[in-house]
């Protein structure tokens, strides 16, 4: 998943500054689990200035209340929910209120709405080299919007390459060293183990633009393989 930095826009002629913008989306992740499928969130919001804080209110007479943290790029911060926090229901439906504000004391107020929409888990069939190439394949999965395909350190640290987003009709991806879509100085080192993880994404109902960043679900799987 890929949740690009909104870009600086030049100032106009009178030198007044762009005001605070920012790029939201509320996210229903699942979670494969011995007593079932369990269901959490992940929360992005991203800027055009870096960020002091950002909350986020859900909807209900008793809201929830995420605090997001920032990345390495102080414009974007996120929420992942706890694996022990995933539930068997889904999280609740409605507005999700961002309450954006940067290092400068500007504030601004985002919605993003979440549906009840879901998918059925995916599963990775095969993911083996072959001629120095990671070949990973699934089965079409039913209402599946796109896939992605993420490759990781051993430990899920790095995010080290990332696919296009592939078409709801691919059912494999083969990508080798050479391949576009490497983190910048990275590569794969022979002999070492890496985990290769696969995205069924279902985007927001009605959204025909910006669906990288309106997804309303995510089901994911993954495998560790060695690099050969």
């Amino acid at each position: 998943m890929s949740f690009s930095v909104l870009a600086m826009v030049s100032c106009d002629k009178d030198d007044t500054p762009d005001p605070l913008n920012a790029v939201v989306d509320v996210i229903i992740q699942d979670n494969k689990t011995d007593a079932g499928t369990r269901y959490g969130l992940v929360i992005y919001a991203t800027a055009n200035y870096e960020l002091k804080s950002v909350k986020v209110t859900g909807p209900g007479t008793t809201p929830q209340v995420y605090q997001l943290t920032a990345t390495a790029d102080k414009r974007q911060y996120v929420f992942k929910m706890a694996t022990g926090d995933y539930t068997a229901a889904l999280p609740t439906k409605g507005d999700y209120t961002f309450e954006v504000t940067s290092t400068n004391d500007e504030k601004i107020t985002v919605k993003d709405v979440v549906g009840d929409e879901k998918l059925a888990p995916i599963a990775i069939k095969t993911a083996a080299m072959a001629s120095q190439k990671l070949k990973t394949t699934w089965d079409k999965l039913t209402g599946c919007d796109a896939y992605l395909v993420n490759f990781y350190s051993a430990n899920k640290a790095e995010l080290l390459f990332q696919s296009t987003i592939l078409a709801s009709d691919k059912v494999e991806y083969e990508f080798g060293a050479t391949t576009s879509g490497w983190a910048t100085g990275k590569s794969p080192v022979a002999n070492t183990n890496y985990v290769v993880e696969l995205l069924g994404v279902k985007y927001e109902t009605g959204v025909t633009t910006d669906k990288g960043n309106n997804y309303q679900f995510i089901t994911l799987d993954s495998k560790t393989i060695k690099w050969e």
